[in-house]
């Protein structure tokens, strides 16, 4: 019976301890507020690198790319492609740029720990854009933002199927995702790349509506499961030095527990010459 007393007292401080554990899951000690800058690497006349900035309680407040107005001055132009991703279909051992390869010129950057899911990013410069034909096929950057480590990217094999995939690992990363996973005007393109995976496209774009590609939302998913947000965006729109936010279209629901941008914005500073492609506005949201 003298235990009894400090039974509860243990209990409260176990419970005061909980309540503070809790409060504290939003501001990690591990995510230090502020702006920081992960990776870099060069493209054309300047350089991409990637960026964080958390808030004082943790959350993220952005999470993107900065590059320098020059980085679009002197981009590569021949070869189309920078050889990473392409495969012999002929055999006769020569690659051709157009038919053989993939991904034009890319550059992966990892982001530093950071309270999203993103990890890295894969950007894309496609001088003469890809398909679908008339479309896409204008010169133009994707910057995938990936929620899947690089080696699972990379685990999207080459082979002799469309998009240079594995013919197998093409087939599965067309599994379709669950619809309350993606928002109703998203549609399922069955357009799977090596080293990517495959994609889902806004049917309400003006590209599919009589309407010319200029900056655009693309979501990345392999077997039913969302790995990659995709703004994509065509040179001309860059060089239009645009301060533009747009929303990210909400699902009903979400496959994991995180942090979801509800906005991707595109800015150019004057002062300083630079342009941020970011993601922004960031909701936390439980799976279901």
């Amino acid at each position: 019976m003298k235990l009894k007393p400090t039974a509860i007292a243990l209990a409260l401080l176990a419970a005061t301890l909980n309540v503070q554990a809790h409060e504290d899951d939003e501001a990690p000690v591990k995510y230090k507020p502020g702006m920081r800058y992960g990776d870099s690497a060069s493209m054309g006349n300047g350089r991409f690198t990637a960026y964080t900035k958390i808030s004082p309680k943790g959350k993220p407040e952005a999470v993107g790319v900065e590059f320098h107005e020059s980085t679009l001055k002197n981009l590569p132009h021949h070869p189309l492609n920078d050889g990473k991703t392409c495969l012999d279909l002929n055999r006769d051992d020569k690659i051709d740029d157009h038919d053989e390869c993939v991904g034009g010129h890319s550059r992966t950057l990892y982001f530093d720990p950071n309270p999203s899911q993103f990890k890295n990013i894969t950007i894309n410069w496609e001088a003469h854009g890809h398909v679908p034909d008339q479309v896409y096929d204008r010169p133009h950057f994707d910057f995938h933002f990936y929620t899947i480590p690089d080696t699972e990217r990379l685990a999207v094999f080459t082979g002799d199927c469309p998009g240079l995939t594995n013919c197998a690992v093409e087939a599965k990363a067309k599994n379709p995702v669950a619809p309350q996973y993606v928002h109703a005007d998203m549609f399922n393109t069955n357009l799977v790349y090596a080293h990517m995976g495959n994609h889902y496209a806004d049917s309400t774009a003006p590209e599919f509506n009589g309407g010319t590609f200029t900056n655009t939302f693309i979501l990345g998913t392999f077997d039913g499961r969302i790995t990659f947000y995709e703004p994509m965006m065509s040179k001309d729109y860059l060089d239009s030095k645009p301060d533009d936010c747009l929303p990210v279209k909400q699902p009903a629901a979400v496959q994991t527990d995180g942090w979801y941008p509800t906005q991707y914005c595109t800015r150019f500073n004057e002062h300083t010459k630079t342009y941020r492609v970011s993601f922004e506005a960031f909701s936390y949201r439980k799976a279901s």
